[in-house]
């Protein structure tokens, strides 16, 4: 058992100083937070395989359902240490309406989506709206602002390649310095920090995969996994389950977007790429650990092999791997690749498929209860946002000036009238 602990360290070391062209370069956290988390827990990564594999058997079958737009309950946790680190709350409004355009193909640059490609190109119908009830059934705006005596929080120490821990998960704790997670079956938690630059270069953010502990149990073979005894620290894994980003690439609007020199991020796309990682999806190039990206497949058909990341460029003529006579570019445009935020404009079809498949068999919690043509109540235009807006069309509908919308109904006495707005005044003041 030793012996494999060593091997596993060995390689997921390999890995890690393989990825050459990310060393000093800003970068996600993901593919290297799930080796480390396996030498910790062995099962881990092949956990997360099976539930890729799940959802995307799932994603095939008639059982999935389509006729939904799921709306998930977000909240975002704001750690700083100076002013510069604690965005407002229009700077993370700013990213949720990003996000939501996103995952609603209604982004201005889905208009440069190749045509090629276009057919592949899809609306995930998923909305995230900010939570408006705290896991003790307090009202709150979804957002919280947490001071913290830490400059920042280290993505990885050189120890973690040791350790099988994530330094970076110390900001999801009140006890080192961060926040502790809300329930992470029913809320989707986003921590906010200043991400400190290791000795593999500047973490943009990154997101844990779905995985699955009792699948893990009943699938991989006791004989050839090392240290099953590490199960026991599985359930505390489910208060880490979340997204982390470096507080300059949140939100479009954001005043410190050009901090620490990172340019080409300043759309609020990075939580879009990490949230497709949360929702199961892998890099587009397949995240190859010793061999050629070009032989290693993301899993997802409609996403053309490639061989590497587009380290944060949009060069359209990139085409790195040949897939014979019917051969695609790189689809530099696609969210789960490395291109700058200008660029990154698509889901496709299948990747879509899969984040559904995700919500309904393993991340249940966030869609449960919802129905067909449900809407969060006062999001009367459909953004997810509650606003002056959403006032505005109330008041319309109970003067009759508009048609009736079931989202103004708050009260659910089935009239819309002057208490529904005055409580929709209230939701919004929360």
């Amino acid at each position: 058992m030793r012996y494999n602990a060593l091997i596993i360290i060995i390689f997921s070391s390999l890995f890690i100083y393989g990825q050459e062209e990310f060393v000093n370069d800003p970068y996600c956290g993901s593919d290297d937070a799930l080796h480390i988390k396996s030498i910790k827990y062995p099962w881990y990564k092949q956990s997360a395989d099976n539930v890729f594999q799940r959802a995307l058997e799932y994603s095939q079958s008639s059982s999935l359902n389509r006729d939904i737009v799921y709306q998930i309950p977000v909240v975002f946790h704001v750690v700083y240490n100076t002013d510069a680190q604690n965005l407002s709350d229009d700077v993370i409004q700013s990213q949720l309406a990003a996000l939501n355009e996103d995952f609603r193909r209604l982004n201005e640059n889905a208009e440069n989506t190749r045509d090629f490609f276009l057919p592949f190109a899809g609306d995930p119908e998923i909305e995230f709206y900010l939570a408006t009830e705290d896991p003790n059934g307090n009202p709150t705006t979804g957002i919280t602002h947490t001071y913290t005596t830490r400059s920042g929080f280290p993505y990885i120490d050189f120890a973690d390649l040791f350790t099988g821990n994530i330094s970076l998960d110390e900001v999801k704790s009140s006890d080192t310095g961060g926040v502790d997670a809300w329930d992470t079956y029913r809320y989707m938690n986003i921590w906010v920090c200043n991400v400190e630059e290791s000795f593999l270069g500047q973490v943009l953010g990154f997101a844990y995969p779905p995985i699955d502990v009792q699948d893990a149990l009943d699938s991989l073979d006791y004989d050839t996994v090392p240290d099953w005894s590490s199960f026991e620290g599985a359930i505390s894994n489910a208060d880490l389950q979340g997204i982390v980003l470096h507080y300059p690439v949140v939100g479009p609007n954001n005043p410190q977007a050009d901090d620490d020199g990172i340019s080409g991020n300043e759309y609020g796309k990075t939580l879009v790429h990490e949230a497709g990682h949360y929702l199961g999806l892998r890099h587009i190039w397949g995240d190859a650990l010793l061999e050629s990206g070009c032989s290693v497949d993301d899993g997802i058909e409609d996403t053309p092999n490639q061989e590497a990341a587009s380290s944060f460029t949009c060069n359209f003529n990139q085409d790195s791997c040949s897939d014979g006579a019917n051969d695609l570019p790189d689809m530099v445009e696609n969210y789960m690749d490395y291109s700058n935020d200008q660029c990154m404009n698509m889901f496709t079809n299948i990747q879509i498929d899969v984040m559904r498949a995700v919500l309904e068999i393993v991340r249940p919690g966030l869609v449960e209860g919802q129905e067909e043509n449900q809407c969060i109540p006062g999001d009367i235009n459909g953004d997810a946002v509650l606003n002056v807006l959403d006032v505005v069309l109330t008041v319309n509908m109970a003067l009759n000036l508009d048609d009736q919308n079931d989202c103004a109904d708050i009260n659910s006495d089935d009239i819309i009238n002057i208490l529904d707005i005055v409580l929709l005044i209230n939701l919004i003041l929360y």
